[in-house]
């Protein structure tokens, strides 16, 4: 399965070319898979977990670094869940490093989005805001829990014949 994320226009902005599905309700993305965007192809060095949902604004990407867990959240359209899974990106995030949140391209958004629909503005703001109070309060995906289990999934799924069945 892709994941597969447009610009507004429909052009394509990024594609992650293998996500194999998790226990966790998510996809992995495993270290070393391919993704393209303007920039070329590259690839992380760390497992990461990607979290949808199919009325959410928003998506969540949990990058299980060694040292820590860092979050990156796309704030798009909701998905179309299908062979692929393919999203508007709308310019905004969230991202949170070392515990630390913050709002990401809000200039880029406040340029592009004069160009959507007021109600995917409206609709983007929103999911920005519910997101970093999600973040504050330490809510599903954000807890440390949450990262630890993935943690422990990967590590089962990684071990020769430990291949986790979804």
């Amino acid at each position: 399965m892709r994941l597969i994320s447009l610009k507004p226009d429909g052009s394509l902005h990024r594609v992650w070319r293998a996500a194999e599905p998790g226990r966790f309700g998510g996809w992995w993305i495993p270290p070393g898979t391919p993704v393209e965007d303007a920039g070329g192809a590259w690839s992380s060095p760390y497992p990461v977990a990607a979290l949808v949902w199919p009325r959410a604004w928003f998506q969540v990407f949990l990058l299980l670094k060694l040292d820590r867990t860092d979050y990156y959240v796309n704030i798009c359209t909701p998905p179309c869940l299908g062979a692929d899974i393919v999203w508007i990106d709308l310019d905004l995030d969230v991202r949170v490093e070392a515990g630390r949140a913050w709002l990401a391209d809000e200039d880029e958004f406040v340029h592009r989005s004069r160009m959507y629909p007021p109600a995917w503005r409206a609709a983007a703001q929103q999911a920005a805001e519910d997101v970093q109070k999600a973040v504050q309060l330490g809510a599903h995906p954000f807890r440390p829990s949450f990262a630890q289990a993935l943690r422990a999934e990967w590590a089962m799924r990684s071990r020769p014949g430990g291949a986790v069945l979804s």
